[in-house]
């Protein structure tokens, strides 16, 4: 044998038995090897093939978390929200809608998850109330949906609703402490169900006010520097105009309705919804004090009732010094005054809005509105609508919504991006400075209905019903109902 062919054996052999000792193995025919690598292979080694592994495999480099990637801790570990779209129904029209359709664009297009929300206007509060019940049932809900706090009960009692403290307090996704602290407090805890174990059911995108709406300009003439601050004086004030109009006008247009009950019970230092938030308390030192304070006006002449229409046009013609109303009729009021002086050839009256008059060493005022709600659809979709409430509450976002809605804001910092929107709106101006001392009316199940009762029971007050009698019956038909309508979830 030559030594060529010699060597060329002994080669063979070692590339054998080294092939056998690492256990190679012919690949199936679905599962081809990868390719060869273009660098010089290893040398030979006798190191277990443990260690050989361990030693030759590459980690994939971490993929940059990057500002929406998926938190890595905590109850939303996971959640992607990149790229998501939903839909949001509400009920704005007019310009309003116009305006949101424009905000929704900026939003749609620079935020940096991707996120797309689609808002739909779907009527009244009547009908998405309609299409949120048929929603639940079917599973086909929006991402985001607007109604009032007990909406948010009917929908919780059927397992409709999520509950944002999970997102509010995430540590990832939350607000921070600042943030927080920047809301109303009484705003963010209007939203809280102490009949669902406290779960956060919707969060406060804007606010209205129950407020006191002023003549100035005839309150001068009749002696009065200014409005009313307590009960005693603001029917001293009213009795004076009801005296110069002579003819049953002239003072305070009473309100029947529940919010004005509610209204006129928390500037008497009370409250309609009992401190655990699971029932009623009409029944009350300060409900049945405001009552008989307001029959007593009523029985002097210095108050009336007016059911025709709105109470704008009377307070413009003079026909009541004072009207209470909610903040959301201040351009009306604006333009009425104005209309009317045109009319008759004079300069408008100068007026202005204020708390409702209270007892107590400061105001309690009656401050209510609608609440994004999330409704329980996937945990990507219910905290991609957190990401976009959280934007649509920011301070610079609010500010622009106050321009389009004329609705309050629901954060202090607000303010400061609202430039000349204040000077050019002194009424709103004066009523944002009383949001500090808000109250809320009852979140529960059975306020809607229990509304009716209220109404009812003002106006047998007013004919000369006993006040205590009415309002402790009224208490207990309003918890009677309540108990009846949660027992469903029994």
């Amino acid at each position: 044998m030559s030594r060529r062919l010699y060597w060329l054996i002994l080669v063979l052999t070692v590339v054998a038995l080294a092939l056998a000792a690492c256990g190679g193995k012919e690949e199936p025919a679905a599962t081809p090897k990868p390719a060869e690598p273009t660098a010089k292979p290893a040398e030979p080694t006798a190191k277990p093939a443990e260690e050989i592994v361990e030693e030759t495999t590459v980690e994939e480099p971490e993929e940059p978390a990057g500002p929406c990637a998926p938190a890595t801790e905590g109850p939303l570990a996971g959640v992607d929200i990149r790229g998501l779209e939903f839909d949001w129904w509400h009920q704005h029209s007019g310009s309003r809608e116009e305006r949101l359709a424009e905000m929704m664009a900026g939003f749609n297009g620079t935020n940096e998850c991707g996120i797309t929300v689609n808002a739909m206007n779907q009527g009244g509060y009547n009908d998405i109330r309609d299409k949120m019940n048929a929603g639940i049932a079917t599973g086909e809900l929006p991402g985001l949906v607007v109604g009032y706090q007990n909406d948010q009960a009917f929908y919780a009692l059927a397992g409709g609703l999520s509950d944002m403290n999970v997102y509010l307090d995430d540590p990832t996704w939350g607000l921070t402490a600042e943030d927080k602290a920047d809301f109303f407090g009484s705003f963010l805890q209007q939203g809280v169900h102490g009949a669902f174990g406290n779960q956060r059911l919707g969060f406060p995108p804007n606010r209205s006010m129950e407020m006191m709406y002023y003549n100035q300009t005839w309150l001068e003439e009749l002696g009065f520097d200014g409005p009313p601050v307590t009960p005693d004086e603001f029917k001293e004030m009213a009795c004076a105009a009801a005296d110069a109009n002579g003819d049953g006008t002239g003072g305070y247009i009473l309100r029947d309705d529940a919010s004005a009950v509610a209204a006129w019970t928390m500037a008497f230092g009370g409250s309609v919804l009992s401190a655990d938030g699971t029932g009623y308390v009409y029944d009350g030192d300060a409900t049945v004090e405001a009552m008989s304070f307001l029959k007593g006006m009523y029985d002097d002449g210095c108050a009336y009732f007016f059911t025709e229409g709105y109470p704008n046009p009377e307070f413009a013609a003079r026909r009541a010094i004072f009207t209470q109303g909610s903040s959301s009729g201040l351009p009306y009021y604006k333009g009425d005054v104005e209309t009317m002086a045109e009319e008759m050839g004079k300069d408008p009256d100068e007026w202005g809005v204020t708390a409702i008059p209270h007892p107590t060493a400061d105001p309690v005022q009656n401050v209510y509105g609608a609440d994004i709600m999330i409704p329980a659809t996937t945990p990507e979709t219910q905290l991609a609508a957190w990401y976009f409430i959280k934007w649509f509450t920011s301070p610079e976002v609010q500010a622009d919504w106050v321009r389009a809605s004329n609705y309050f804001p629901t954060r202090a910092g607000t303010g400061e991006f609202l430039g000349d929107y204040k000077s050019e709106n002194p009424q709103w101006a004066a009523a944002l400075d009383l949001l500090p001392y808000g109250d809320y009316e009852p979140q529960l199940i059975s306020y809607q209905a229990v509304r009716d009762a209220a109404q009812a029971a003002y106006n047998e007050i007013m004919q000369g019903a006993d006040a205590q009698a009415i309002l402790d019956a009224l208490t207990e038909e309003a918890n009677e109902l309540q108990e009846e309508l949660m027992g469903e979830m029994e």
